[in-house]
């Protein structure tokens, strides 16, 4: 990467990918499943928005609403579960992209920019979810904080950005669809970025603070990243 290139991390759910379909999606389900086979709970995301939340923090409040231990065997023990659910899952329902997201990734990185993920997503459920939206080699999970590695997504953030080894200089954009993501970005001092594709999702962001908003991943948010490195 260039001196002065960004850093571009971006959000997975609602951000680089959605689902078609009834509600609730795949993830909501399989999270549902492994609450209900390990706790017999019919449905313990009833009630909890997941939209900007990090795995690890739901599932700590599911165990905690349950009445169970938060600790790491039982959170361990439900990512296990859900893990095993979302992959049967997504053998029939299937992950989309928003917006041209292969090549908005491929011109920043043709620019010179860096990319990686920051996600509330634990790291095999965010691989499973970018396979399923063919975008598995797209992005290097290496490069990437996840919501395995902490509750806060203020501290996933500022683990990618360690992860992907860029220079205290170099500018960050964190891009999300959320008041989260805005609010993790000016934790660690980046940017933010929202992708909105539904009126309320604008609404949210540009309450929050949003740096710029774009309805998808595309050529206009390229551009906006580069500008700051020119």
């Amino acid at each position: 990467m260039r001196h002065g290139a960004a850093l571009v991390l971006f959000d997975l759910d609602g951000t680089v990918l959605t689902f078609d379909g009834p509600s609730p999606g795949p993830g909501r389900t399989a999270l549902a499943l492994a609450m209900r086979d390990l706790f017999g709970i019919p449905d313990a995301t009833e009630g909890i928005r997941l939209a900007g939340a990090t795995d690890r923090g739901v599932v700590t409040r599911m165990l905690e609403c349950a009445g169970a231990m938060a600790d790491e065997r039982s959170i361990s023990r439900v990512f296990s579960r859900y893990i095993e659910h979302l992959e049967h899952l997504l053998e029939t329902r299937r992950y989309r992209t928003i917006g041209s997201v292969r090549s908005t990734v491929a011109a920043l990185g043709e620019r010179g920019a860096a990319v990686g993920i920051g996600t509330g997503n634990v790291r095999q459920g965010a691989r499973l979810k970018l396979r399923a939206a063919g975008l598995e080699n797209v992005f290097d999970l290496d490069r990437g904080g996840y919501g395995c590695d902490s509750a806060i997504r203020a501290e996933i953030i500022a683990l990618a950005i360690r992860r992907c080894g860029v220079t205290p200089e170099t500018p960050v954009l964190v891009v999300g669809d959320t008041r989260h993501d805005v609010d993790a970005a000016r934790a660690v001092g980046a940017q933010a970025i929202g992708v909105a594709t539904t009126h309320e999702a604008f609404a949210e962001l540009s309450e929050a603070g949003a740096d710029c908003i774009f309805e998808e991943c595309g050529s206009d948010l390229v551009s906006y990243v580069l500008s700051l490195s020119e």
